[in-house]
């Protein structure tokens, strides 16, 4: 199998050795690792997301409580918004995914974040549905280049050994953003309008702009991929030949089925079982953001996360289903609350270790591509669930059940991702034993041991 590109940020080769999925990390005394607290290049990533984060997270509960509240949107047409948010990534992050191993990270994220700022207004001109829809088309193309290109500086920028605690750190920042935003834009909508609330987000996100400006352009090293075909499936036989991968999207397949559905019948539960209003959808969001920055900074002290990822995933699973069912079985607000804050802490505990995951064992100049593969995988599942609910014309009665169904559903699949995890991490220790390095385990290798 090819030697690992070795992904070891500028200035860090020569200190502690990366770790293989069965090693241990030294334990380091307090937070964060001081190498981490000191990567200026990657702090200014962090913040640049934190702020942009503030805008995205503001502007999709109000998004979608105008589309439920003033456009009275049905299930089917809630669905149908989901699905113009995925139908732009599928379409796109595959090339963006090889643009971003090709040329530039630092600037593809530069340009989606552009692309976002662009999709705010045509928000706060709606007048239909129709310009909603065409809203969350630009979120959808702006997101497929965002995604891969962050998972890109985040490996060219962090040492391996860090990849688990970096990506902790850089989801609570944007979780944190999960708190603020919606809290902030429901309480400008119920103090002012929704318009003001959508001006307010614009003003905000455009402040990220400067510290992505200040994040070094730092670019892959390898034979650069062509636009063609072969070159664009190569994440996507990465994914499918690596034994960690494939478990992973198994576990991405279950969550985001399950919780595209929720997004897109979350405001018609919200109008006609818990009887709230449309700034309620934002304090429940936010109420995720709560759950999901706590998980986040849990995911950034975790100091042997290295291997450990999948394990750190299904637990994370299984906590969204104990906070869905949670949610969706009472129907009183308060409880609704706190099932929110169970369903944050489990898609951080998603999010963080599954881009750790890749970024260690994708190959360097693979891992836009790997990135997009997933988020191709997540969007298409996301399409398929949306359609669904679209096609099947959900009646109003029927949207709690179906929720407490998908809750019971997550739950099941984060159990069985524990337990995959345990078996993998058994056979690999076996081939171990046996002398021959876990090959034949589907795992990559670091390169610092071919010596």
């Amino acid at each position: 199998m090819a030697e690992r590109t070795d992904s070891r940020a500028p200035g860090t080769e020569g200190t502690l050795p990366e770790t293989t999925p069965l090693d241990h990390t030294v334990p380091v005394r307090g937070g964060l690792p001081p190498r981490l607290v000191r990567n200026r290049p990657f702090l200014y990533l962090v913040f640049g997301e934190g702020i942009a984060g503030l805008a995205f997270w503001a502007y999709l509960p109000l998004t979608f409580s105008e589309a439920s509240f003033r456009f009275h949107a049905s299930p089917r047409e809630m669905a149908l918004l989901m699905a113009s948010y995925s139908l732009p990534f599928i379409l796109f992050n595959p090339l963006q995914g090889t643009v971003v191993d090709r040329w530039s990270p630092k600037w593809l994220n530069v340009c989606g974040y552009v692309a976002l700022m662009i999709a705010i207004p045509l928000a706060m001109a709606a007048t239909s549905l129709e310009w909603l829809y065409g809203s969350v088309f630009m979120i959808g193309v702006a997101d497929a280049a965002i995604q891969p290109s962050r998972s890109a500086l985040t490996g060219l920028l962090v040492p391996q050994r860090l990849l688990v605690q970096a990506n902790g750190v850089l989801w609570a920042a944007i979780h944190l953003a999960l708190v603020i935003g919606p809290l902030g834009g429901g309480l400008l909508q119920r103090a002012y309008s929704t318009e003001v609330a959508f001006a307010v987000a614009l003003g905000v996100g455009a402040l990220s702009l400067p510290f992505f400006l200040l994040v070094p352009d730092r670019r892959p090293t390898g034979e650069r991929p062509a636009m063609r075909l072969r070159d664009l499936g190569e994440g996507v036989r990465t994914a499918v030949r690596e034994r960690e991968l494939r478990l992973l999207i198994g576990l991405a397949a279950a969550l985001f089925l399950t919780i595209t559905a929720f997004w897109a019948l979350e405001p018609v539960f919200v109008r006609h079982t818990l009887h709230r209003g449309g700034d309620a959808l934002s304090f429940l969001w936010a109420a995720h953001g709560v759950g999901a920055f706590v998980g986040a900074v849990a995911v950034s002290r975790i100091r042997t996360g290295a291997g450990k990822e999948l394990l750190l995933v299904g637990m994370g699973l299984a906590a969204l289903g104990v906070g869905q069912l949670a949610y969706a079985a009472s129907g009183i607000y308060g409880v609704a609350l706190v099932g929110a804050v169970f369903m944050g802490t489990g898609l951080s505990f998603y999010f963080a270790p599954a881009m750790a995951l890749i970024q260690r064992v994708a190959p360097e100049i693979q891992r836009g591509r790997v990135t997009s593969a997933f988020g191709v995988l997540q969007e298409t599942v996301g399409l398929t669930s949306s359609l669904t609910v679209a096609g099947i014309g959900l009646a109003v009665g029927t949207v709690q059940p179906a929720l407490i169904g998908g809750g019971v559903f997550v739950a099941v699949a984060g159990v069985a991702g524990i337990r995959a995890f345990s078996g993998l991490r058994r056979r690999m220790a076996a081939a171990l034993r046996s002398g021959d390095g876990g090959a034949g385990t589907g795992e990559v290798r670091n390169d610092h041991s071919a010596g």
